[in-house]
């Protein structure tokens, strides 16, 4: 949406949104578990150009993000622009175009490609023996079914990182049982300020002094910028430390020693994403919930064994695992100038210049794509400042000053070179296993400061292009 909404500003109407879904919102039209909130404070999880102050509370449910991107979409005329339920299956270049084709067999040209998929898109299915051989349900978060009661249900919950914590809190007043599967332990950090009601006279006064939303939203990014660099380059090691004395805390309220060293994670804060909950930890203390650190040794018709032996029979088996992160437009088949597959030019791990173009590739742009700063930071600034960036490349084309635009071999070769050289300083090469590392055990996310990929983003060096 952000693309489109630079696009039409500058007077491009020839363009078409594809959207496998069947509205906007991306992973908040498809996320729907109860407890889902936003762990980014909302009125800083906007469009710089399009804040706003309509929600209930600091960190608000999904539907309220979800009502945001329909109001943002509406408000710009984007539903003229877009195809619902048309899920791109290839993408060839050819003769200074692309040749898109959609899973129902449609196809278009285009002189711009850009791959906005977002990385909350695949999910993951851990790899379980049985899995498919449960009889209860067998349910994922990010395709929740809203008609699903469990009232008086036996749940069994495998994953254990944000989804869990905000899903646990949600479910446990309801389920007769509840077991949790951990596998690791997760830093769960409070809320500062914990999550307070907007009241409505305070939105009114948000509507009338726009300037003061907008003081307010910038400062929330700015505080929010200080803890993820704090965390990342904590050269003093002062914001690691505050953070795990809140952590500590935050623990030492869980009764149980037995239950409370389970729950203490090995790793330095922010090697995996840091979560938030104030909720999290009361709900795993109530007398229904059990929290189960044996591994799984395989999914039965009736429930989970451990590999202790012990089955633990369920009705429902939720699985909180996320997404494939790295997939990135995967699955679908893109052929570049030289006919390659992209599956095969990432097949040694996943790379890009500076999150948005791909060697071989001309004239495709990614927002979030390789080595984007995926943190706890707002991914909506991040996408802003890359659509900024890629919009001055992309623009050489649509003003006919160029037929194609593709990052240089040699350019992208010493910028991962130099990302490589500062990933060994950044806490996520600390030892822990996280998302943020590809398939190599490298973190796939910037190793430097939020403000420093800000820079970055403000205007390509032609230099590192290949101008056609």
């Amino acid at each position: 949406m952000g693309c489109a909404i630079k696009l039409l500003e500058a007077g491009h109407r020839n363009l078409v949104i594809y959207e496998k879904n069947k509205g906007v919102g991306g992973t908040w039209e498809t996320n729907r578990y109860p407890g889902l909130t936003c762990d980014v404070p909302a009125i800083a999880y906007t469009y710089s150009f399009e804040r706003s102050c309509e929600f209930s509370r600091q960190y608000p449910a999904w539907n309220e993000i979800r009502a945001y991107c329909q109001m943002v979409s509406d408000k710009y005329g984007l539903k003229e622009f877009i195809q619902f339920e048309k899920e791109i299956s290839e993408a060839t270049y050819s003769n200074d175009q692309w040749l898109v084709k959609t899973s129902d067999g449609a196809s278009d040209t285009a002189d711009i490609v850009i791959m906005a998929t977002g990385v909350l898109r695949n999910l993951n299915y851990p790899d379980i023996e049985g899995l498919s051989s449960f009889e209860g349900t067998l349910i994922h978060t990010g395709r929740w079914d809203e008609s699903l009661d469990l009232k008086g249900k036996r749940v069994g919950v495998i994953g254990t990182g944000a989804t869990c914590t905000q899903l646990v809190p949600a479910i446990i007043d309801d389920v007769e049982q509840l077991v949790l599967f951990q596998r690791t332990a997760q830093w769960v950090a409070p809320f500062e300020g914990g999550n307070p009601m907007i009241t409505e006279a305070q939105r009114e006064h948000l509507r009338k002094h726009p300037e003061y939303l907008q003081k307010l939203a910038d400062g929330m990014l700015d505080k929010i910028e200080k803890i993820v660099d704090g965390i990342l380059i904590d050269t003093t090691g002062k914001t690691t430390q505050r953070i795990r004395e809140q952590c500590d805390e935050r623990l030492a309220e869980i009764t149980d020693p037995v239950m409370r060293n389970q729950l203490t994670p090995d790793y330095e804060p922010g090697c995996k994403r840091l979560i938030w909950s104030e909720t999290f930890y009361p709900a795993m203390q109530k007398d229904n919930a059990q929290l189960e650190t044996n591994g799984i040794e395989c999914i039965e018709a009736n429930g989970i064994r451990t590999q202790n032996g012990d089955l633990h029979e369920l009705d429902v088996i939720v699985l909180a695992t996320g997404y494939k992160m790295h997939d990135y437009m995967r699955p679908m088949k893109i052929k570049g100038d030289q006919g390659q597959l992209l599956d095969d030019t990432w097949a040694q791990g996943e790379f890009a210049h500076r999150g948005i173009m791909i060697p071989g590739y001309p004239n495709l742009f990614m927002v979030m794509g390789p080595n984007s700063p995926l943190t706890n930071f707002s991914v909506i600034e991040v996408a802003e400042w890359q659509i900024s960036y890629f919009l001055q490349l992309a623009d050489l084309v649509l003003q006919g000053k160029a037929a194609s635009v593709a990052p240089n071999p040699e350019a992208v070769q010493k910028f991962n070179d130099q990302l490589k050289e500062r990933t060994p300083g950044t806490i996520w090469a600390s030892g822990c296993n996280s998302y943020y590392l590809d398939q190599n055990g490298l973190p796939n996310v910037w190793p430097g400061s939020v403000a420093s990929y800000r820079e970055s983003m403000q205007s390509p060096d032609l230099n590192e292009y290949i101008i056609k």
